[in-house]
């Protein structure tokens, strides 16, 4: 991951989530997030759609751009973040949105893995991961 790659991701605070809902229609979803070493992690309601979807399929997709019209695309999984790694994520949270978290009793703690790059679909301002 470039230099482009990490100042997009730590830098813009929304992106797009997208996932599959049980009945195959898609979903997509706003999802504030932040960088974790090479995985993004986001902190959502369980009993949010996205989260539900996510963890049923255990795949989605997700998509931030800044106002550069620079983009990061990702093709990832998701898992719940292990208790052990919570302090950490919780830390890389907390230094990108600062005391903000989700309104919510149920909430969990998710990562995902941004990959390798793929040099098929990446173009100069546009950067594809799958992992």
């Amino acid at each position: 991951m470039n230099e482009e790659v990490k100042s997009i991701l730590d830098t813009v605070h929304v992106g797009v989530m997208a996932t599959v809902n049980r009945d195959r229609t898609p979903a997509v979803a706003p999802l504030h997030f932040a960088r974790l070493d090479d995985s993004i992690i986001w902190i959502s309601s369980r009993t949010s759609r996205h989260a539900q979807n996510a963890m049923r399929t255990g795949r989605l997709e997700f998509v931030v751009w800044n106002d550069k019209k620079q983009a990061v695309y990702l093709n990832t999984s998701a898992l719940v973040v292990s208790k052990d790694k919570e302090p950490e994520a919780l830390q890389a949270y907390a230094e990108k949105f600062g005391e903000f978290r989700p309104k919510s009793d149920d909430v969990e703690i998710y990562i995902s893995p941004i990959g390798k790059v793929d040099e098929n679909s990446t173009t100069q301002n546009m950067w594809h991961f799958v992992a």
